[in-house]
């Protein structure tokens, strides 16, 4: 791992030191472990992921971030970063407003970033002690700067942004979760899908299995249009 993520890391600890230390209205995920990727990355190696959740009253702030950096055979073969925040307010029972931000830099996928902003409405459209469904749809926008060594030109256009978060706690130590978002404009449609599973080992220890797809519709000449990824990662949880 790189300086980047050993700081990202060290941070989501004194996070979680915190946390522990005072009642407060943090919670998160620290994660860290072994990943087998297929698509425009290759390779075997390591990831180290991070959820930050902060919750008062009717506010709740989601902040996420995945790194990847792996070198084969002393050549660099997998270089990704991704960091996205959601700021949310809910204005009556199941009903929410939202902002969302996100960057993307996977350097293997023919593209230098993408970021996207957006906002809009959100519902929840399940609400049980051991269930959780929530959905949310609103316009945004989206910049997209080709990679210096592909062929292609920059993508700038608004979209239509539409998501869905699904958790069930399965048993007291067993959680599923299943992410979906698209990201639709008339240049290009970006969707991202997250499944995993997490099981308590210990304490605030834990281990998830998880699998991901991120689709690009229109990509650079010589990449492929699925990115896909299975992680098995150690979850400290707090």
């Amino acid at each position: 791992m790189n300086r980047t993520t050993l700081a990202a890391l060290a941070t989501l600890s004194c996070a979680c030191s915190f946390a522990q230390e005072i009642a407060s209205p943090w919670s998160g995920d620290a994660e860290l472990g072994y990943v087998a990727s297929e698509g425009n990355t290759d390779a075997k190696s390591i990831t180290a992921n991070g959820a930050l959740i902060w919750e008062k009253g009717d506010w709740k702030n989601n902040t996420e971030m995945t790194t990847l950096n792996t070198k084969s055979s002393g050549d660099r073969s997998a270089e990704k970063y991704f960091l996205s925040n959601r700021l949310a307010y809910t204005f009556s029972p199941n009903n929410y407003t939202f902002g969302y931000l996100s960057h993307d830099d996977d350097r293997f996928s023919g593209y230098k970033y993408k970021s996207t902003i957006a906002f809009g409405y959100g519902r929840r459209l399940v609400n049980r002690d051991t269930m959780l469904w929530d959905a949310e749809i609103g316009p945004g926008y989206r910049r997209a700067e080709i990679a210096a060594d592909a062929e292609g030109d920059d993508e700038e256009e608004g979209i239509l942004r539409l998501s869905s978060s699904f958790r069930w706690d399965v048993s007291p130590s067993a959680t599923f979760e299943q992410k979906v978002s698209v990201e639709s404009g008339n240049e290009n449609t970006v969707s991202k899908s997250t499944t995993s599973l997490k099981t308590s080992v210990v304490a605030d220890i834990g281990l998830k299995i998880a699998y991901l797809v991120n689709y690009t519709e229109h990509v650079p000449p010589g990449k492929v249009h699925a990115d896909k990824q299975t992680t098995i990662t150690m979850v400290y949880s707090f």
